[in-house]
């Protein structure tokens, strides 16, 4: 039986009760994740096509959060184009696809990138990751049931495009971040993608990031014009997360294989990259402090 990757995540909530894998097998890696009890703040950051620096953005942004002393999880979620670990220069010895053929533990292919931010990297070029059979989504279902206990922060890198896989994991977040360019193609594809998740999510808080901004009002020019359209066709609002300008040492860092914000904190890419993980801390103070519902849950619940 052949599944898509948005089923994976809805079985794993449903089989993380009785019957599930030992909880021992889903522990996460550190002791302050391990000795956690609150639910992570889910934040899925996607677009609507590749190559608008969808990734950049969800890596250097993570790293940010755990800077300001927050625990971090990392989730690369496309299970085929994985990237995540290049951009932060690293070689995993193992990745999802090691859980799903049962010769690795979720804690052994964790990698802990500093302190306060762990990454569950993909497997990128890894065929078989899109296309799994039912005994391994299980598998990784219940291997990943305790990634959102004891971080304050789930950041999932979603694979580009609208895919069913994407629009599902869409609509179990608390919120998404929307990454776009000013380029008109990207714009489209933006608001497509907003549009699909109003549909399927219809109260979850939509943000946008405009990258790779180079003439100034660019950044203001696309988010108008991307709320303008929300709010005449879907009737409802979206806000503004922030821009990032264009920037010749961010292109240098990703040829490093090294986050900006370590690469070149200073360079105006890092700084708005750190103004946007200020932002997110700041919402994330002020939000009503209620136990949010859990991610998988939600998602479990999402086709019923």
């Amino acid at each position: 039986m052949i599944i898509d990757q948005a089923t994976t995540l809805r079985l794993m909530a449903a089989i993380s009760g009785e019957g599930g894998l030992s909880p021992v097998a889903t522990m996460p890696m550190t002791d302050a994740y391990r000795t956690g009890t609150r639910l992570a703040q889910t934040i899925a950051v996607a677009s609507g096509k590749g190559g608008v620096g969808k990734s950049n953005v969800a890596v250097n942004v993570a790293l940010e959060l755990a800077a300001l002393g927050h625990y971090v999880t990392l989730l690369d979620a496309d299970m085929a184009l994985a990237n995540a670990d290049v951009l932060l220069g690293l070689t995993p010895k193992y990745h999802l696809g090691h859980v799903l053929t049962g010769q690795r533990t979720l804690p052994e292919v964790e990698i802990e990138v500093t302190d306060r931010l762990r990454l569950i990297p993909g497997g990128s070029g890894v065929a078989e990751l899109a296309s799994l059979t039912l005994d391994q989504h299980s598998r990784l279902i219940a291997e990943l049931r305790a990634i959102e206990v004891g971080s304050d922060y789930m950041i999932i890198d979603t694979a580009a495009g609208i895919a069913g896989n994407v629009i599902g994991i869409l609509k179990a977040v608390a919120e998404a971040i929307i990454v776009t360019t000013p380029d008109p193609t990207a714009l489209v594809d933006a608001y497509a993608t907003i549009k699909l998740m109003h549909q399927a999510a219809p109260d979850t808080r939509i943000r946008i990031v405009v990258n790779d901004v180079v003439e100034v009002g660019d950044a203001e020019r696309v988010f108008k014009q991307l709320r303008t359209t929300t709010a005449r066709f879907l009737n409802r609002d979206i806000e503004h997360l922030g821009s990032i300008p264009h920037d010749a040492e961010l292109i240098d860092a990703v040829r490093e294989q090294r986050p900006v914000v370590e690469y070149a904190p200073e360079t105006p890419a890092s700084r708005a990259l750190r103004q946007i993980a200020r932002h997110l801390e700041i919402s994330q103070t002020t939000r009503d402090k209620k136990r949010p519902a859990s991610f998988w849950s939600v998602l479990t619940a999402a086709d019923q």
